[in-house]
């Protein structure tokens, strides 16, 4: 956790459990030769935030440690990003830190959090509804993250401080319990510690049991993740073969990390949302589900997939086609999206647009056809991409669909004489 000579931007609100930390880590800064620098954060939100401010300042000049404090618009920053106070101040906080470890050129963050907040942390995600993952608690070593008092209760750090005859800050706000983490806090770990003493410990020790089983389901999900699951564009799709082979929970969490995939983010996706896309296995092809974050979840011909909701315009082109005309072959690359045809099986102006009723393509050598639409199915093209495929059409005979085939009809043969080369971009 500690390293010797290892820089550390400790966070020091003026509480209790923060000012614990300090000293602790001011005992240890000659035995690991530390260079420790208090990092203090002025929220703008209570009165009492300069005299908290003050407190520190004057604390760290006593313990003779280099201090930073940054004056931030909490509030202000919660309103415009539509985040909870809670949640803008956690950002804010280590934003903060990192420009002091950016300042530095590296090294370690140091927060306060003991195992009442571990504990504290535990009931609030079960009370919100979480997975096995939500009840691992916090790691008191996460990347650049230490959190040195994890292993103590509140009660060890109260009197840590009484016998260093150390004073402290009150937050007020603490004992407002309309905010659920001090109801839990305030209220629901006191009435835990009623009917056993050993709460708290007890509550910790099942998140390190959860953390060490969190480790050996991330690794059975990494396995499977590589089985079934690829990138899709933005999104992701899950082999649905291969996903129901898998054990439930094995699949809720795949379909979890799908969805925080193409979200980019994993907040407000929740057990229902999980449950919801794991269910599409079951469903008949075509049959979609929304998502959170502007995302729709779908069962395809290829599997499950997650990816953003997509609309097609009612009018414009599909996008552009470059036409080139030459009256001898030329051995050109045809890709996906490049193709050689007959220029004179050319009937009408070549047109580039979405399909339309009575479209019909040309898909033996002998001539057979059929309708866009039955082609499709017979593809396995899913239903919810057949309206956003570009084709290059010579009125209701497709000359091309582009990325996937092209007509018979239009091929070159030996009896060509000109050649068109079309290209869309």
């Amino acid at each position: 956790m500690i390293g010797q000579g290892d820089f550390i931007a400790v966070g020091v609100s003026g509480g209790a459990d923060s000012v614990c930390l300090l000293l602790l880590l001011c005992e240890l800064k000659q035995e690991y030769d530390l260079e420790l620098c208090a990092v203090h954060i002025n929220h703008g939100i209570r009165r009492e935030a300069f005299k908290d401010q003050e407190f520190v300042e004057n604390l760290c000049r006593r313990r003779k440690v280099p201090w930073i404090t940054f004056s931030e618009d909490v509030k202000g920053t919660a309103e415009k990003q539509s985040m909870s106070l809670e949640e803008a101040g956690r950002m804010i906080r280590y934003r903060c830190f990192r420009k002091v470890l950016d300042m530095h050129g590296g090294g370690k963050i140091a927060v306060a959090h003991h195992q009442n907040d571990q504990a504290e942390t535990m009931l609030y995600r079960m009370s919100r509804g979480t997975g096995i993952q939500g009840l691992k608690g916090m790691e008191a070593v996460r990347a650049d993250v230490i959190r040195p008092l994890l292993c103590l209760k509140k009660e060890e750090i109260l009197a840590y401080l009484k016998e260093k005859d150390q004073d402290w800050m009150e937050d007020a706000s603490n004992e407002d319990n309309t905010f659920a983490r001090n109801k839990i806090r305030n209220q629901v770990i006191p009435a835990l510690t009623k009917v056993n003493a050993r709460a708290v410990e007890h509550i910790v020790s099942l998140s390190e049991e959860i953390e060490e089983w969190s480790r050996y389901l991330e690794e059975q999900l990494s396995e499977a993740w590589k089985a079934c699951v690829k990138q899709e564009g933005k999104g992701r799709l899950i082999d649905t073969g291969r996903f129901l082979e898998e054990p439930e929970p094995i699949r809720r969490l795949l379909a979890k990390q799908a969805i925080e995939q193409a979200a980019g983010r994993k907040k407000d996706i929740e057990k229902v949302h999980i449950q919801s896309f794991c269910d599409l296995a079951f469903r008949e092809t075509g049959k979609s589900i929304d998502l959170p974050y502007g995302l729709i979840g779908r069962k395809t011909y290829g599997g499950l997939l997650v990816e953003e909701k997509q609309t097609r315009a009612e009018t414009g082109t599909a996008g552009q086609l470059v036409l080139t005309e030459t009256d001898r072959y030329e051995k050109m690359e045809e890709k996906d999206f490049t193709k050689i045809i007959d220029y004179d099986k050319i009937d009408k102006d070549i047109q580039l647009r979405y399909r339309k009723s009575g479209d019909f393509f040309v898909f033996s050598k002998d001539g057979k056809s059929k309708s866009l639409s039955r082609f499709f199915i017979d593809q396995k093209i899913p239903r919810e991409e057949r309206d956003r495929i570009p084709l290059a059409a010579d009125g209701s005979r497709i000359i091309w669909i582009i990325g996937h085939r092209l007509s018979e009809f239009y091929k070159v043969s030996e009896k060509t004489k000109r050649y068109l080369r079309l290209e869309y971009n």
